[in-house]
């Protein structure tokens, strides 16, 4: 008999129980389907083994990925995002308080005038902050100022990873907060147990064999080793 064919048909099936919603459901793991969430930075997609996030924001990582099983906390803080840089908003700011002065003139409005002249002075204030104050000595005082008046507001999600490695980073709309909590229910807390059956042993066994004769590499030893134990 092939080794393909005497390997096939042997993986076990392992059910997961993992929270949603406050009840429970029993996944199974080679038949659950993809769970999707959409969130104003991207995309999150939900797999029996992992979580995925897909940014369409060039601000974030454009893919990010975790193992269920190290999923740790759904953590979330108010954050306001800039679409573009304070230098920008000041030139804005110069060239919009000239063209409402100008009109001002014209219509020989002192209310115009004004606020032309608080626009000017703004831009001015704002570009020399963001040049002296912050490029030179590394704060981020004209950046915050904006983001507070300009910025849009949005909370910062980050899921935790408990292995060590990169946490999930992404931004949700206000309103999207308590969707981007939920995904706190996919996390498994416990990895299944390996369920190996009898013949299973019997084809470690013959595996093992072939590798000990030379017949296998020690990558596709390893390789039918993890397909029998469906690791």
């Amino acid at each position: 008999m092939a080794l393909e064919e005497m390997l096939q048909d042997i993986r076990p099936v392992h059910p997961v129980r993992v929270q949603e919603s406050g009840n429970d459901y029993l996944f199974n793991l080679q038949n659950m389907a993809i769970k999707t969430y959409e969130f104003a930075s991207g995309k999150i997609e939900v797999t029996d083994e992992k979580i995925t996030f897909r940014s369409t924001i060039r601000d974030l990582t454009q893919f990010q990925s975790m193992e269920r099983y190290n999923m740790g906390y759904v953590n979330s803080e108010q954050f306001s995002y800039l679409s573009i840089m304070p230098i920008q908003i000041a030139l804005r700011s110069i060239l919009f308080g000239v063209i409402t002065a100008i009109i001002a003139v014209i219509a020989n409005s002192e209310v115009f005038s004004a606020v032309g002249v608080v626009m000017i002075i703004f831009g001015f204030l704002l570009f020399n902050v963001d040049l002296w104050v912050d490029g030179l000595m590394g704060t981020k005082f004209g950046y915050r100022l904006c983001s507070y008046i300009f910025g849009s507001k949005f909370h910062k999600i980050t899921i935790q990873n408990n292995s060590g490695g990169d946490h999930i980073l992404f931004y949700v709309a206000l309103d999207e907060l308590d969707e981007a909590k939920k995904l706190e229910t996919y996390k498994i807390k416990d990895r299944p147990a390996v369920q190996v059956k009898s013949s299973s042993i019997d084809d470690l066994e013959k595996i093992s064999e072939l590798y000990k004769k030379g017949i296998l590499t020690e990558d596709e030893f390893t390789q039918k080793k993890k397909q029998l134990l469906n690791l």
